[in-house]
C-alpha cells in the first residue's frame, strides 16, 4: 500500500471536492441547455440547480460518514486508540499530574518517634525495644605529671 492513512483521505476528499463541482458544472451545463431550448424558466433552473446539487451533497456527506465509520471500524480491529481514547487518557494523565503536585505542596509531618517493637515477652507479647545507649565520651589522656605539684 503506498502512502498513509491520511494522504488517502485526503484524496478522497479533493475527489469529492471535484466531484462535487464537476457535477454541479455539468447540472449547470444541462439546465442552460434545457432553458436555451425553452423547455424551462430560467428561475426553474436556477432552482433545479440547487435542488440536484443539494441532493447530490446529502449523498456526498453520507459517504463520507460511512467512511468515517469504516475507518473507526478499522482502527479498533487494529487496536488502535481513536481520538475519544485519546482524549479520554490525557484527561487521566492531567489529573494524575495535579494530584502529584499537590502532594508535593503538602508539607511533610515526621513520623511519630515510637521504639520499634521486639518479639519475646511474657506470653510472647512484643516489648519496646531498649533505646540505644548513649556513646561514651572518649577517655581523657592522663597527664604525666601529678596533680597539685
Amino acid at each position: 500500500m503506498r502512502g498513509t492513512i491520511g494522504e488517502t483521505f485526503e484524496r478522497l476528499i479533493l475527489l469529492q471536492i471535484g466531484a462535487a463541482a464537476a457535477t454541479r458544472e455539468r447540472i449547470e451545463e444541462v439546465v442552460e441547455g434545457l432553458v436555451e431550448q425553452g423547455r424551462i424558466q430560467r428561475e426553474e433552473g436556477k432552482t433545479l440547480v440547487d435542488q440536484v446539487a443539494g441532493r447530490a451533497k446529502e449523498r456526498s456527506s453520507g459517504a463520507r460518514s460511512l467512511i468515517d465509520a469504516s475507518v473507526q471500524q478499522g482502527l479498533r480491529r487494529g487496536g488502535l486508540p481513536t481520538r475519544e481514547d485519546y482524549e479520554d487518557l490525557v484527561f487521566r494523565v492531567e489529573q494524575l499530574e495535579h494530584r502529584v503536585r499537590m502532594l508535593e505542596d503538602r508539607p511533610v509531618t515526621p513520623p511519630s518517634v515510637t521504639p520499634p517493637l521486639r518479639a519475646g515477652g511474657p506470653g510472647g507479647e512484643p516489648v519496646p525495644e531498649a533505646p540505644p545507649p548513649e556513646p561514651e565520651a572518649p577517655p581523657r589522656p592522663e597527664p604525666d605529671t601529678p596533680p597539685g605539684s
